[in-house]
């Protein structure tokens, strides 16, 4: 009888046991990812401050946005915040990839409070990239299980060069590794802020109609575009976010 529990309770673990080694093992993992339990990171404090730690999603959401985080300070003291009590928090998950030791960090991840898009609640949404133009995850739209195969040339810029097995390049110092590109470019929508600006939700429907009100304003992306007109689908939406970040400062 001893031996029937134990074997059940052992197969009952395997399940649990092998999404973490499929996960390291499949192409880049999607962001946005519910950190169920304590990883490094940090909260921002509404006075600016930041407090390093560990940090937990307590797992409640509105609009598939997380509303509340648990901190872990390095003393053990915790606290739950709220969206509508802090500016943001970041975390920094890990993964085990079979036969190897030790854990691998992903790309750190920053959420920031913002009011939800539809019903104006503050919740988290991950920050995908930071700059005149800032896009944030749209946790609710669905992934693009083709996009590897689309983007599978190169694109060679007049400021930068992008290539599917190395990443983007932009100038001399500027590098972001493809498969942060390709975990960021899986979806069907994002929504996007510029320059503070009201957040719209820019989609493959709408992304044309959209395009001049994003980047018009900068002769050196109708230049990029002009050599590479791939950079105007949306599905390059992403690299062309990152490129006039940086070069239209």
């Amino acid at each position: 009888m001893i031996r029937l529990k134990v074997t059940f309770v052992f197969l009952l673990l395997i399940p649990l046991c092998l999404p973490v080694k499929l996960f390291a093992q499949v192409e880049p993992a999607a962001p946005g990812m519910a950190s169920g339990f304590p990883v490094p990171g940090y909260v921002i404090l509404s006075n600016g401050d930041t407090l390093f730690g560990k940090i937990r999603w307590a797992l409640k959401y509105v609009e598939n946005n997380p509303v509340e985080v648990k901190f872990i300070a390095e003393n053990g003291e915790s606290r739950f915040f709220n969206a509508s009590e802090i500016k943001g928090f970041g975390n920094r998950q890990k993964v085990w990839e079979e036969g190897i030791r030790s854990p691998i960090y992903l790309a750190p991840e920053d959420y920031v409070s913002l009011p939800s898009f539809k019903k104006g609640i503050p919740v988290f949404m991950n920050r995908l990239i930071g700059g005149r133009l800032t896009v944030y995850q749209n946790r609710s739209s669905g992934i693009i299980t083709t996009t590897k195969s689309e983007q599978n040339t190169r694109i060679d810029g007049i400021a930068f060069f992008f290539t599917p097995g190395e990443g983007l390049s932009i100038g001399p110092s500027y590098r972001t590794d493809y498969r942060i590109i390709e975990s960021r470019t899986r979806f069907t929508s994002y929504f996007v802020s510029r320059e503070g600006g009201a957040i719209i939700k820019v989609d493959k429907e709408n992304f044309d109609d959209l395009y001049s009100t994003l980047f018009g304003d900068c002769p050196a992306i109708g230049q990029e575009a002009d050599k590479n007109p791939d950079l105007k689908k949306f599905k390059n939406f992403m690299i062309l976010a990152e490129v006039y970040n940086q070069v239209c400062r």
